[in-house]
């Protein structure tokens, strides 16, 4: 048995990575009969069932370190959470929620603050609210590219 990683699913046919291929995997029976859903991002071990076609099946789904449900994902280490200075409005309020939401699952999130060419001075707000924490911030915009806090 190997034990890697599920990087796609499709129609419940997992993609799962190895340390020199991709194979294409179903899942044991008895995974859908515990009502065990693997996701991308599990660590699982697998049974090859065809070597020349990429074919094997998941025997076992090992322990996660965190899931969400939207997107169903698995193991997560980091979260890139998006706010713009303007257009749209941003959403503070919702930025903080999904802070809370990375810290509750052990996820390091990073900040950007995007389009910080379209209003310096709400972007510059933004930042100086978030510096006293110890997450990541970014910023960025189309014309000069990325600059870190």
């Amino acid at each position: 048995m190997k034990q890697d990683l599920i990087i796609e699913n499709i129609s419940n046919k997992y993609k799962i990575k190895t340390n020199k291929e991709i194979y294409i995997c179903d899942a044991r029976g008895k995974l859908r009969k515990d009502d065990i859903k693997p996701v991308v991002g599990d660590r699982v071990n697998i049974d090859i069932i065809n070597e020349e076609e990429k074919l094997g099946i998941i025997e076992e789904i090992l322990p996660r370190k965190n899931y969400i449900k939207r997107p169903k994902m698995a193991n997560i280490d980091n979260l890139v959470l998006v706010i713009s200075s303007k257009m749209p409005k941003p959403d503070l309020l919702m930025l903080d929620k999904q802070l809370v939401f990375a810290e509750m699952l052990n996820i390091t999130p990073i900040i950007i603050i995007n389009k910080i060419d379209l209003d310096e001075k709400i972007a510059k707000q933004i930042k100086e609210e978030y510096l006293a924490t110890r997450y990541k911030i970014i910023e960025t915009n189309a014309k000069q590219g990325l600059r870190n806090r």
